[in-house]
C-alpha cells in the first residue's frame, strides 16, 4: 500500500487472549500502547549515529513479537514509503531517529520497482531500510515484490539484503504496473511462490511476513479461498502475518477467528492506515474492494 512520502502507517498489537480465547495467542488490541522495557530498549538502540551492523542474530523479530505475546506487553510498528529525493531521504532518516525513540518493535519500509529499489541509491527501499537498521538501529523489515523481477534478479537482492545485515523480509506479490497483473515468466507470479523461494534459497536466515486481507483480496475468488491461500503462505514458511487496512473492529476479529479455524498459528498484526485525507481513503477503500 503506497503512502504519501514521510507518512508512517501505525500497528497496534496487544496478547489476543486479552480479547479472544484462543490457545495459540492470536489477536490484538489497537490501543497504541507499548512498555517500558520494549520502549526503553528501542529508544537505547535507535541513538546510535555509526554503523552497527549485527552479522549475529541475539534475538530474532518472531521471538520478540511471541515474548510481547506471552508477557502481554503492548508494542506498535510504524511503516514508510522510501523517499523521492535526496533532501526526502535526509528527512526520512532523521524521522526514523526521532520515531525511533517511541520504543517501535519494528519499522517496514515498503518496495516499489519504479524507484529502482534494490539498488545504491540513496532513495533505494534496500538503502534506507539498511540505514534503519545499521545507523538508527531500528529492527527493519525490507518488503520485496514478485513485480517486473526475474527468479535471478529476486535472488541477488535478497543476497544483497542478507549482506547489509537485513534479517526481516515482507514477501509479497505486489501491485500490477497496469490495470491487471502480467505474468512473470521467468520470476513469480504468487506470494507464496517467493516465500517457498526464499525459505529454498536462503534456509531459515529471514524472517519472513506474509499480507493478509480482513475482507478478502479483491482478486480472490472469495473471501474464503483468499484464506486458503493465506494459510499456503504461512505453511510455505512465514513466521506472521501483517493485515491489510479495515474499517470495522469486528472485520478482523472474524478474521482472527477464521484463521484460526483455518490452522494459521502465527501472529496476526492489524495493519492500521491513519486517514489524513478523505479522497485517499476512498481511493484505497476503493482499490481493495473488499468482501464484506
Amino acid at each position: 500500500m503506497e503512502l504519501a512520502e514521510k507518512t508512517p502507517i501505525a500497528r497496534a498489537f496487544t496478547m489476543v487472549n486479552e480479547i479472544l480465547p484462543m490457545s495459540n495467542g492470536l489477536g490484538t488490541r489497537s490501543d497504541g500502547g507499548n512498555s517500558s522495557s520494549s520502549g526503553e530498549s528501542s529508544q537505547n538502540s535507535s541513538r546510535c549515529s555509526t554503523p552497527i551492523l549485527d552479522t549475529e542474530r541475539h534475538e530474532r523479530l518472531r521471538e520478540k513479537m511471541r515474548r510481547r505475546q506471552e508477557s502481554g506487553d503492548k508494542w506498535f510498528s510504524l511503516e514508510f514509503f522510501p523517499p523521492r529525493t535526496a533532501n526526502g531521504a535526509v528527512n526520512l532518516i532523521s524521522r526514523f531517529d526521532r520515531m525511533g525513540a517511541g520504543g517501535p518493535l519494528f519499522i517496514d519500509v515498503t518496495w516499489h520497482p519504479a524507484g529502482d529499489p534494490g539498488s545504491d541509491k540513496e532513495t533505494s527501499s534496500m538503502m534506507m531500510a539498511t540505514t534503519a537498521l545499521n545507523y538508527c538501529g531500528l529492527e527493519t523489515i525490507l518488503h520485496m515484490t514478485c513485480c517486473n523481477q526475474s527468479r535471478e534478479t529476486i535472488t541477488a537482492h535478497l543476497q544483497k539484503a542478507k549482506r547489509l545485515g537485513l534479517k526481516n523480509i515482507m514477501a509479497l506479490r505486489g501491485d500490477p504496473v497496469g490495470e491487471e497483473w502480467e505474468e512473470e515468466l521467468d520470476g513469480f507470479n504468487h506470494a507464496v511462490d517467493l516465500v517457498k523461494h526464499i525459505r529454498q534459497e536462503f534456509d531459515d536466515y529471514f524472517d519472513l511476513c506474509v499480507a493478509g486481507y480482513p475482507g478478502g483480496h479483491p482478486e480472490a475468488n472469495s473471501y474464503i479461498d483468499d484464506l486458503k491461500h493465506l494459510k499456503e503462505k504461512v505453511s510455505a514458511g512465514a513466521d506472521f502475518v501483517i493485515t491489510q487496512l479495515f474499517f470495522r473492529t469486528e472485520t478482523f476479529l472474524k478474521f482472527l477467528m477464521d484463521c484460526q479455524a483455518i490452522g494459521i498459528s502465527c501472529p496476526v498484526v492489524p495493519g492500521i492506515f491513519p486517514i489524513q485525507v478523505k479522497a485517499s481513503c476512498i481511493q484505497v477503500a476503493f482499490k481493495l474492494q473488499q468482501f464484506v
